[in-house]
């Protein structure tokens, strides 16, 4: 829990724990409870320096910047905040001058801890909490409202491009960001932004400078385990397995790993058969018939609403199965798309398309010119994706885990990132470059199938697609003869939703919130909402159920799901 507060004498009660309070109506924070923490805070003079989270390659900063210890690395970074952007890790910072209210607070470059503010005039509220905010408003007398055009990007993209809640007082402080406050002004600016200049051609050379960063970059995440057991997650995917072998490459073996699907689908098969070959533990969460779907509620726990509830429901469910008092990081292969070059729209980089990086698009058109905006403030459409999508939405996995452990994913290690970002975008798109270093730097790994597509890694190019155009097209002629859903999916909503009663009604019955978040909403917005919840398909059916917990979390007392503020 992290607040901050600049406003007139007598804010009136602030509902935080008496036990968290650095300064009195002013600054409070209480870092949660993990196995593995680099969490602390200290005074020197009259500044407090927060940190929360936890850095993967602390050591090797240390040692670049002739420091003792992480804290003086950070009270360096103070002043110089181009290092926050080279530190990888899971965290955010907070300082704070105890006599003139001063302040400085830095999200991460990941986005994996998210902070959020309200400024209007002479009040200032920061928190990584939307609901404490709006709580603490309440308090003043002050109603906060749902933004509309929030709203809507939960029905469209089923997440919040950057800056946006689903709050119209709200905002969402972007990844790599700094929020300000000096002599009476508040000032919001990146500290750090990716580079998306093309610098590198997909070659042997290039490969082998790829896998050297990313494989210090698995070492650093899973030396920081300390005295706990190694949990990877590990799919049918080529990022997850990457993880694996790199840290069984460099020494790491017989750990766990974590996988979560369908039974007998190919997530769990190939994931199987890989565990056996490196002789590691496998935990297997089911996914059959999406009973996890049950409890989807209890998602308004780690994004209040601001991503969709059934995005990482089921690795939420999973993580609850495990002795999770025996593992340290939670090291996943999130965000490897970059390398994939799958938020490209073509082979070479274009203008931003604000269509392609959305969930549903039924109700895009009726509000794309409010979003024309959001065109320039990137440089081409794999930035916008990769800022938007990435790192607002596919992040969802990260905030899930921080619930009960840090996760880090060594794609997201900065100099790796940047490097993979520089690769000419031609070679990346299609996953070309990435099954080309795969099969260089990581044969056996390339070796198993590929869930997506059916065929092995180290196939050539022109086979892996022609086993994908027949597996999935032949798939698709059989549905469409059949009437039934797609199953090839870690996570088959529709087939779920047809050929589990149960499960369909009590969504049914969880629908019913609709109507009760419908009176927060304008007509448009009603109308908007009451034509998702109609869709056929069941992902865009929950989006509009996402937007109505959020609304009802946020600004309905009476909605029963309750986090702590603790």
């Amino acid at each position: 829990m992290f607040c901050l507060l600049q406003m007139p004498p007598d804010p009136g009660n602030i509902p935080c724990p008496k036990s968290a309070e650095l300064v009195p109506g002013k600054l409070y924070h209480q870092a949660p409870e993990k196995n593995i923490s680099d969490s602390f805070t200290e005074q020197r003079g009259d500044e407090i320096l927060i940190l929360e989270g936890i850095i993967a390659n602390g050591k090797r900063l240390r040692d670049a910047y002739a420091v003792q210890d992480l804290k003086e690395l950070f009270w360096q970074a103070m002043q110089d905040n181009s290092i926050l952007g080279k530190l990888h890790g899971q965290f955010f910072v907070a300082c704070y001058n105890v006599v003139s209210g001063d302040f400085k607070v830095f999200t991460n470059s990941g986005n994996t801890v998210r902070l959020y503010y309200y400024h209007q005039r002479d009040t200032i509220i920061v928190s990584d909490k939307i609901k404490l905010i709006v709580d603490i408003l309440a308090g003043k007398g002050i109603q906060c409202s749902v933004s509309d055009l929030g709203a809507r990007m939960m029905l469209s993209y089923g997440y919040m491009l950057e800056g946006f809640t689903t709050i119209k007082e709200v905002r969402q402080l972007p990844s790599a960001s700094c929020l300000s406050y000096e002599g009476g002004a508040l000032d919001e600016s990146r500290y750090f932004s990716w580079n998306f200049d093309v610098l590198h051609q997909a070659t042997h050379k290039s490969f082998r400078e790829l896998s050297q960063l990313f494989t210090i970059a698995v070492s650093d995440a899973f030396a920081r385990d300390e005295d706990y057991e190694h949990l990877a997650f590990l799919s049918g995917g080529l990022d997850s397995r990457l993880v694996v072998y790199a840290a069984h490459k460099s020494g790491y073996k017989g750990f766990s790993v974590l996988n979560f699907s369908e039974p007998g689908y190919l997530d769990a098969t190939i994931a199987e058969d890989i565990a056996r070959e490196l002789k590691l533990k496998l935990h297997f969460f089911s996914l059959e018939g999406g009973e996890y779907l049950y409890d989807i509620k209890q998602n308004l726990r780690y994004h209040e609403g601001q991503i969709v509830l059934h995005g990482a429901a089921h690795l939420y469910d999973a993580l609850q199965s495990l002795p999770l008092e025996h593992y340290g990081i939670l090291h996943s292969g999130q965000v490897g798309d970059i390398m994939k070059g799958s938020y490209l729209a073509t082979r070479g980089h274009s203008p931003v398309n604000l269509v392609a990086a959305a969930y549903s698009t039924q109700l895009l058109q009726s509000f794309a010119s409010e979003l024309d905006f959001v065109r320039d403030k990137y440089p081409n459409h794999e930035a916008f994706v990769f800022y938007n999508r990435a790192l607002n939405g596919m992040t969802n996995g990260d905030l899930a885990s921080y619930q009960f452990s840090h996760s880090i994913s060594a794609f997201m290690e900065p100099e790796f990132m940047q490097y993979a970002m520089n690769l000419d975008p031609a070679g990346r798109y299609d996953s070309r470059a990435y099954l080309a270093w795969m099969k260089y730097s990581f044969p056996v790994a390339a070796r198993h199938t590929w869930e997506k597509t059916g065929a092995r890694a180290s196939d050539p190019f022109w086979l892996v697609k022609l086993k994908y155009n027949a597996w999935r097209g032949s798939d698709k002629i059989k549905r469409m003869i059949t009437g039934q859903p797609n199953r090839l999916n870690m996570n088959p909503f529709d087939y779920w939703w047809q050929s589990n009663g149960e499960l369909r009604r009590h969504l049914n019955q969880e629908f019913t919130c609709l109507q009760q978040a419908a009176l927060y909403l304008d007509k448009d917005l009603q109308a908007d909402m009451a034509q998702l919840q109609a869709s056929h398909s069941l992902s865009e059916k929950l989006q509009a159920y996402t937007l109505a917990r959020s609304v009802l979390y946020l600004l309905d007392g009476e909605d029963k799901i309750e986090v702590s503020h603790d």
